[in-house]
């Protein structure tokens, strides 16, 4: 497609497998709550379950309080997604950063729909600093962002340093 959809609907779609076939395995290799060391101190292999949003917030509230909550910040991702296209689907690495973003928004979102909450089975830990355990989805999304982040700061860049 010449409009760079296609794109995003590729990149989209491999974060997506990925996010499956990994948290497929994870299920299918760990009880809930097991898990192996792969480097020792630093980086873990476990089978958890997230009910809270990003890093775990709100996992407390029941979910009458998380669904409306879940739905509005889906609603809002989504609309910030189209209005990005203008600024970012242009550029190659922008249409990239948008089918991560896509592609592991829609792997949560799945497991939202099938569990009520999100597989994470990537757990770092630097001396006693643990970082919240995530999944390939969360990653898509936050190399997509950074990505992203990047794209629209160069593109803002040489839109101030073009002679009007």
């Amino acid at each position: 497609m010449r409009d760079g959809r296609a794109t995003v609907g590729w990149v989209a779609g491999l974060a997506l497998a990925l996010d499956i076939a990994t948290k497929a395995w994870v299920e299918w290799t760990f009880r809930l709550g097991e898990g192996i060391w792969i480097i020792d101190g630093f980086l873990k292999l476990e089978h958890v379950r997230n009910s809270g949003v990003a890093f775990g917030m709100f996992a407390d509230l029941a979910w009458r309080w998380r669904l409306p909550f879940f739905l509005v910040t889906l609603g809002a991702a989504g609309w910030l997604l189209w209005q990005m296209w203008d600024q970012a689907g242009t550029s190659a690495w922008g249409r990239v950063a948008l089918g991560l973003i896509a592609g592991g928004a829609i792997g949560n979102l799945i497991d939202r729909l099938r569990y009520g909450e999100v597989v994470d089975f990537i757990d770092v830990w630097i001396g006693r600093f643990h970082w919240p355990t995530f999944n390939a989805a969360d990653s898509c999304i936050c190399v997509g962002t950074g990505i992203l982040l990047v794209v629209l700061w160069r593109s803002k860049e040489a839109a101030s340093s073009t002679p009007s």
